[in-house]
């Protein structure tokens, strides 16, 4: 996965305040003695319905939702097995971009350690989400990262066994396929599978991990790895320049891609283990587009007619996921980003407001029922507006890709957690807006109350 930069178009360049660039900082102040505040090295019984955030340090940490129990998993020194241990501060340690595991009890983050760019050793570290504890799962091989601020993407699998791992090498940006049931050494981590090279490179895991659907280039690939050979299978399904990522079914059993058919662009719902079916065409599509199933595996929403250059969508859709119904969320507005509640049937999407030169969560209801249904108060979840922290940006802006691994939804749906700065408070808030990036949660029921829980760079919800 190649990550660019997306900008604003021109009729919204005042929106340009929010076009945060994610820069890698390689010295970072770490603040040890903890605060009675502040993030604490204590155990958390359970990880569940909590929040993995980086803090300002560039430090991992965990908290209940309303920002209370928090966990600072790291110190500025690698985690290893036996616990983390009393060793001096180290100033040239960040670690970003964590990724929960499927059962909340482990989670993946990227860490960048060196005195400067050229000589910094990258590498992702698998860490009990309870403790900290853990060591390295893959160490690049150079100093490279996918795009500034972002040493890798990483996907778990559904069965919490693997790790997808797109880097970059020397060779080019590789996807790895890392086993994580392994206890992890910083020192000898376990050794990775390549099973794709390629630029620009996206992935999903099918739900039963047993294969990754692959956008390679132009290529959508079925990869299917054989760990006890260390060898891999790879079956053809389409080309196309049109989409990112793929999407599969919630059940495995149907792909979604787009590419052309017809007279223009489509998007296209395949079997990829029955091969000699044809796949169904669900609809025309203009541009670029992006698109995720829900939760049910009933509805596809879709976004398209992209302004070149730029993230943002203009027309956002519900399919029927068998070609049924079709229903138009927003039409000539800008959509940046969307994301579909955990274990729900409701939509969530970040629309740009080019007036207030802001961005906003809002959300729509009624899909369970096909693409039909109605759209919820076309107003702020909560009030609240926002401009983005850089990696929350990114995040929204490759957000076919981060769905699959960062998901702003509480498990049951409660609220909406995002990092960046205030920019509006409703009347209805609690705590108050500090200087620099901070942590906030939205609660998305009616008269749902805003929660500043803390400074943080990122922030994503276990996803049970």
């Amino acid at each position: 996965m190649v990550l660019t930069a997306p900008r604003i178009p021109a009729d919204v360049s005042r929106c340009s305040t929010i076009l945060v660039a994610a820069v890698v900082a390689l010295s970072v102040v770490v603040a040890c003695a903890p605060d009675p505040g502040g993030a604490q090295n204590n155990e958390v019984s359970m990880t569940i319905n909590r929040i993995a955030y980086i803090d300002t340090d560039g430090q991992l940490v965990t908290s209940n939702p309303d920002g209370s129990g928090r966990s600072l998993l790291t110190t500025g020194a690698v985690a290893r097995a036996g616990g983390i241990l009393a060793q001096p501060q180290r100033r040239d340690t960040m670690y970003s971009w964590p990724v929960w595991a499927p059962d909340g009890s482990r989670i993946a983050v990227s860490l960048l350690r060196g005195d400067s760019p050229s000589e910094a050793q990258v590498s992702l570290h698998s860490l009990e989400s309870s403790t900290g504890v853990g060591g390295a799962a893959f160490v690049n091989e150079a100093p490279l990262t996918i795009a500034e601020g972002t040493p890798h993407y990483v996907q778990w699998s559904p069965d919490g066994q693997k790790l997808g791992v797109t880097a970059a090498t020397p060779e080019g940006l590789t996807l790895f396929v890392v086993d994580a049931t392994s206890e992890p050494q910083s020192d000898s981590p376990n050794p990775p599978l390549a099973v794709q090279r390629g630029a620009p490179l996206y992935f999903d895991w099918s739900p039963d991990s047993a294969s990754l659907a692959v956008h390679s280039n132009e290529d959508v690939l079925l990869v299917r790895p054989d760990y006890e050979t260390q060898q891999f299978s790879v079956q053809p399904l389409a080309q196309s320049r049109s989409f990112r990522t793929p999407a599969w079914s919630p059940d495995g059993s149907r792909l979604a891609w787009s590419a052309p058919g017809g007279d223009s662009e489509a998007l296209w719902v395949g079997r990829p283990d029955q091969p000699d079916d044809a796949a169904l065409r669900l609809a025309e599509v203009e541009g670029a587009c992006a698109f995720l199933w829900s939760a049910n595996g009933e509805v596809i929403a879709v976004a398209d007619r992209q302004i070149a250059g730029s993230p943002a969508y203009r027309r956002l859709r519900l399919l029927a996921g068998d070609g049924s119904a079709e229903r138009t969320i927003k039409e000539d507005d800008w959509v940046l980003g969307f994301f579909w509640e955990p274990q729900g049937d409701r939509l969530a999407w970040v629309a740009l407001n080019p007036e207030e030169r802001t961005m906003e969560w809002r959300i729509d209801a009624g899909q369970t029922s096909g693409a039909g249904g109605e759209a919820t108060e076309d107003t702020a979840v909560g009030g609240f507006r926002f401009s983005p922290s850089g990696e929350t940006f990114l995040m929204l802006a490759f957000f076919d890709q981060y769905a699959r691994s960062h998901s702003p939804w509480a498990p049951d749906g409660s609220g909406l957690v995002v990092s960046g700065t205030q920019q509006y408070l409703s009347e209805r808030r609690n705590g108050s807006s500090g200087g620099g990036s901070r942590v906030y949660v939205v609660e998305t029921g009616e008269g749902g109350e805003l929660h500043d829980i803390a400074n943080g760079s990122m922030a994503v919800w276990s996803t049970r």
